[in-house]
């Protein structure tokens, strides 16, 4: 692995960590737009964390989506 590009511990690009991957990986059967969805999930996953927020889904999601649209008043 002498060769291993550890620029890309530093790029944000979830296509260029898919292309990356697929470099190292040549014999890997997942298809690319699901590797790069995999990637962007897992990215948006640890911004997540780091920054103490989350992903708004379920019956959260629909709470606010009515907060913002005045619904929720009686």
């Amino acid at each position: 692995m002498a060769d291993y590009d550890m620029s890309i511990h530093t790029n944000p690009s979830a296509v260029a960590w898919a292309e990356f991957f697929r470099k190292q990986n040549p014999d890997c059967n997942v298809p690319d737009d699901i590797m790069v969805a995999w990637f962007a999930n897992a990215m948006m996953a640890m911004h997540d964390h780091l920054h103490g927020g989350g992903p708004l889904n379920g019956d959260h999601a629909e709470f606010m989506i009515a907060e913002l649209r005045g619904e929720n008043d009686e």
